[in-house]
């Protein structure tokens, strides 16, 4: 082959790589609008339920990794807050499909993990924790 051919073939092959990576099944697609408006509505739900109790939505979040919601009257000055959370935060993590509340406390970078029905449960203790008590214990967190 000469030189030109083997240019636009690998040109050729080049676009087609990059329309087969992007391309999504049929099978796939079936439905999807359904799941994704399932999730919105899910996400929709949960956030109305954290906001009615006065939690608030972060705005100002890099949303790629998730979204966090904070406690407002938990805010306290902490000596580092690049590694400590300056609020307490529930942050759902769209790796995980957002099905596991993250729950971090003010002044703190211990993790809790529960369900999204659990953290319901436990949100009483949650909100009530403030810098400097004793971290609460949850029996089946």
């Amino acid at each position: 082959m000469s030189r030109r051919s083997d240019t636009k073939k690998a040109r050729r092959n080049k676009r087609r790589a990059k329309r087969d990576a992007n391309w999504v099944p049929d099978s796939a697609l079936d439905g999807l609008d359904e799941r994704l408006d399932d999730v919105v509505s899910d996400l929709e739900e949960f956030d109305a339920r954290l906001t009615e109790r006065g939690w608030t939505f972060d705005v100002d979040h890099d949303d790629d990794a998730g979204v966090i919601w904070y406690w407002p009257p938990s805010f306290a000055e902490v000596d580092d807050p690049d590694e400590l959370t300056t609020a307490t935060l529930v942050a759902l993590v769209e790796a995980e499909g957002g099905e596991i509340a993250h729950v971090v406390f003010v002044g703190t970078d211990a993790d809790y993990q529960f369900d999204l029905d659990e953290l319901f449960d436990h949100l009483d203790v949650i909100e009530a924790y403030r810098r400097g008590d004793p971290l609460p214990t949850f029996d089946d967190a």
